[in-house]
């Protein structure tokens, strides 16, 4: 079958049918040598043969790197890859050799020294062992005399060399390859070359490319002429010196010990005083050394030492910071072992790479301030490729209203918003901006108005195509202006005159007013007294000016703006004039209540052009209403509470009076004397319940007017607390319930009323009584905390639900006012006792928990005063009696 080539291929390849060459391309024949009438017509195992493929290539499904040969016998490493043509018969093998592969490039030293044929020397393939390029000395040496070098190249090490498999050589070969380190066998009559009475050095040397021990170089010198061969090895030293002092790269040798034993002129240039230095202490002696993170090296982590511990390096940058100055470093080495595998000494490369630095650090800082330029521009840029693809914005066109974005498209903004012409003419997607950028078309000031939701924004665009040097189009740049105020600027100058006459007229008034564009809703203008208004509902506001344009239900909110908007388009339909809604605002913690107006303006056309608002702060005239109200509720709770306390003791007092005075009628006096006496202890308690309601009413009377005062005297005040709980045990436990005392000191004396902390106390313990059930338990703890003391009462009753916690010291408030509560009470004591507490310094807190009790705490100052004259004081315990029968005659008899 005839093969028509339809396209130009660059990449040598063969064209096989039914296994056998039928056409050959020019490439093919340069990269081989061979001509097209050696190739073609061959089979595939005969080209395999011819270009020495000792693997015998699979063709048949292949794709992989190989060594073949010229027709010169030159190694070439390819990429060999087969693509089958519609007929299956018919296949195309391209070879493709890999960039910068060749020997003769890479290896030129040791081709040169191969070439000289003064050693036998042998270069194979690492890991396959295939012999890629050797010397007749070489094949003198390792071969039988009949060898032929075509026969034996690209073979493997064991067709090459007798007795191969299972030698000491071939061990030693294979720990190369894995280690990766060389072998060297010097004098003697060598056991790895037993070939009559000569002696040789033997050397193997692996050879890294780009990290990978690419090649082995196997080296054998006849010694047995020792004095040609010493000539020979000064000539090769002064030769490798020559190399080493003229090589632009810095080669320096340092042992174990750290001491430099070979540096060349240009690794001199890269040590500071260099004259001077020996060892490697030397070369940190003026010179601090960082690594490419700015991280300082010392000793520990040099270079040259991570070599001498078994480490390779390559291209590592280091900075030199010199009194000369700072100089920057590409370093790289490798350690040289002995026969026994130790480190001796490591072979470093030095690049000064200064230059190269500080250009690429200019360039580094212009791209930055490059884009630092393009991202704080005030105009939105954007890049985009041919698809429409958006590939770099600023700042400004992210937060424009177009919301660009990199990785999206160019028109994504169609998706929330709506583009018109500057005569309100929708624009349609296939007539943007965009779409006429992406045709090729060049925009120069082409204005659109842009609507996101209610917001409008005036926007003004240049852009261009971009070309490549072939004029195919790869993208565009758009940039877009937002000429809004200008816009808006225009739009409303007509009317500035008769908005300057009104704002200087609100001005005078004091109320807030202010200006809003409809129907975007954005701010125009206020007075001052509606920015001070703002400002206390909004403390953050900088300055008036800060605030124009902007969205006012961002700022603060009067109303939903949602509300806003329907209402004022009620008012649009209907033809109305204003609507007014009244608003709470929470302002350094206080209440602030105003009454908002808001009224919109018509244009010419009828249309609504601007929507003002007044703001009138009506606290004063709410909160004398509210004040007003909470007295008129208040005064009638005192009444009807003190009204219940003083109807109650007086019921019961008369009751028990008929029924006594008709024990007296009816002479059953005598039988009734358990009744009597009861009787008696009713009217007796219920007149201290008097007793106790009108001390509490004339103290907090004094309190208010400032005429209650306190006896203050230096006490022990857990003698005080000690003794009312002992004199109201009996009592207690006569109520089912069980008191315990405790503290954690036995005296604390402290200033302080002590009939006023009994007062104290024995309200405390009377709540705790009234509010628990039988067999509860009550503690009055006294602890010393030092600067202060805390009078604890703790008890295990019903408890307090957490909403009445807040209020339970206020004046006349119960937790319970129902007319089923298990005792009585005016709501005074709880707040008498607060008030006692605080004029002796002091503070109480409440804790509870329902239905497992409240805690009490009274913390009172640890402080004492000077002995001055006291006040009468009561004594003796029939007054302690007294106060008892007093505080506890609002809790029922069981």
């Amino acid at each position: 079958m005839k093969y028509v080539l339809k396209r130009v291929i660059e990449k040598p390849f063969i064209y096989c049918e039914n296994n056998l060459i039928i056409n050959v391309n020019n490439e093919f024949v340069k990269l081989t040598g061979y001509s097209k009438e050696e190739l073609i017509g061959k089979s595939l195992i005969e080209l395999s043969d011819l270009l020495k493929i000792y693997s015998k290539i699979c063709f048949e499904n292949i794709k992989n790197e190989y060594y073949i040969f010229t027709k010169e016998y030159l190694a070439r490493e390819v990429i060999i890859s087969c693509i089958n043509s519609k007929d299956e018969n018919e296949k195309i093998y391209y070879f493709k050799e890999i960039r910068n592969s060749r020997i003769e490039k890479r290896l030129p030293y040791i081709l040169q020294f191969t070439n000289d044929n003064v050693a036998g020397v042998a270069i194979f393939s690492m890991p396959e062992g295939i012999l890629l390029r050797a010397n007749e000395k070489y094949i003198k040496f390792w071969c039988d005399k009949k060898t032929e070098y075509e026969n034996i190249l690209g073979k493997p090490l064991e067709k090459i060399l007798s007795g191969f498999n299972g030698s000491n050589l071939e061990k030693v070969i294979k720990e190369i390859f894995r280690t990766g380190k060389s072998f060297y066998s010097a004098g003697g009559n060598n056991e790895y070359l037993k070939k009559d009475d000569s002696c040789y050095d033997i050397s193997l040397l692996p050879v890294r490319i780009s990290g990978k021990d690419k090649y082995l170089v196997h080296t054998t010198c006849d010694i047995t002429e020792n004095v040609l061969h010493s000539e020979l090895i000064e000539e090769q030293e002064e030769e490798l010196k020559a190399i080493i002092e003229n090589m632009s790269d810095g080669l320096h040798i340092i042992d174990k010990d750290y001491n430099l034993s070979l540096i060349n002129s240009s690794a001199k240039n890269s040590f500071y005083k260099h004259g001077s230095i020996k060892t490697l202490e030397d070369v940190l002696e003026h010179t601090k050394y960082f690594d490419s993170d700015g991280i300082p090296l010392t000793l520990d982590n040099f270079p040259e030492v991570n070599v001498l511990m078994g480490e390779r390096l390559k291209e590592y940058r280091i900075t030199s910071n010199r009194p000369d100055g700072v100089f920057h470093f590409n370093v790289s080495g490798s350690p040289v072992y002995d026969k026994n595998g130790n480190v001796v000494k490591a072979i470093m490369c030095t690049r000064d790479v200064t230059e190269r630095v500080k250009k690429d650090e200019l360039i580094r800082m212009n791209k930055e301030q490059l884009e630092s330029i393009i991202e704080n521009m005030s105009d939105a840029l954007v890049l985009f490729d041919k698809d429409g693809n958006i590939t770099k914005v600023n700042k400004s066109a992210r937060k424009s209203v177009f919301r660009f974005a990199e990785g999206k498209k160019m028109n994504d903004h169609f998706n929330h918003a709506k583009i018109y012409d500057m005569n309100f003419k929708e624009i349609l997607k296939e007539n943007s901006a965009i779409s006429r950028i992406l045709k090729g078309e060049k925009l120069s000031r082409y204005q659109t108005i842009v609507q996101v939701g209610d917001n409008l924004t005036y926007t003004e665009a240049n852009g261009n195509p971009i070309y490549d040097k072939k004029s195919n189009f790869v993208g565009g740049v758009l940039v877009v202006y937002d000429i809004t105020d200008r816009i808006k600027s225009e739009q409303t100058l007509l009317l500035k005159t008769q908005y300057n006459l009104l704002s200087r007229i609100i001005e005078d008034l004091d109320v807030g007013f202010a200006r809003f564009s409809y129907p975007d809703f954005r701010i125009i203008d206020f007075n001052q007294k509606y920015f001070n208004q703002l400002k206390l509902i909004n403390p953050k506001l900088d300055s008036p000016a800060s605030m124009k344009g902007k969205d006012p239900f961002g700022i603060f909110i009067f109303d939903e703006k949602s509300e806003v908007l329907q209402n004022i388009q009620n008012l649009i339909e209907k033809r109305g004039d204003s609507y007014v809604t009244n608003r709470k605002f929470i302002m350094d913690g206080e209440e602030r209540f105003f009454r908002i107006i808001r009224q919109p303006l018509f244009g010419l056309n009828n249309q609504v052009i601007e929507v003002i608002q007044i703001a009138i702060d009506i606290t004063e005239e709410v909160t004398a209403k509210n004040k007003m109200e909470e007295t008129l509720r208040m005064q009638e709770e005192i009444f009807s509470n003190i009204s219940h306390e003083l109807k109650t003791p007086l019921n019961v007092i008369f009751s028990t009076n008929q029924l006594m005075e008709l024990y007296f009628k009816n002479n059953c006096i005598e039988g009734n004397k358990e009744k009597v006496s009861k009787s008696i202890n009713i009217i007796k308690q219920n007149c201290y319940r008097f007793t106790k309601l009108i001390n509490n009413i004339v103290d907090v009377s004094k309190i208010d007017s400032g005429f209650f005062e306190l006896n203050l005297s230096n006490e022990n005040i857990v003698n005080i607390t000690e003794d009312i709980v002992q004199s109201i045990s009996e009592y207690i436990e006569g109520k089912g319930l069980s008191i315990i005392f405790d503290t954690n000191v036995e005296e604390k004396t402290i200033a302080c009323d002590p009939d006023k902390i009994e007062r104290i106390i024995l309200n405390l313990v009377s709540n705790a009584i009234k509010f628990s059930n039988p067999e509860g338990q009550i503690l009055v703890n006294v602890f010393d905390k030092g600067e202060f003391v805390e009078i604890i009462v703790e008890d295990t009753g019903i408890g307090i639900e957490s909403k009445h916690l807040n209020n339970i010291f206020e004046r006349f408030h119960q937790v319970d006012k129902s007319l089923s509560r298990n005792a009585e009470g005016s709501g005074i004591g709880l707040s008498l006792v607060k008030s006692i507490v605080e004029m002796h310094g002091g503070s109480i807190s409440v804790k509870s928990q329902v239905n497992k009790g409240s805690t009490f705490k009274v913390v009172l100052p640890g402080v004492i005063v000077e002995e001055t004259k006291k006040l009468e004081k009561s004594t003796g315990m029939n007054n302690k009696i007294e106060m008892i029968n007093i505080e506890f005659s609002d809790i029922y008899l069981r």
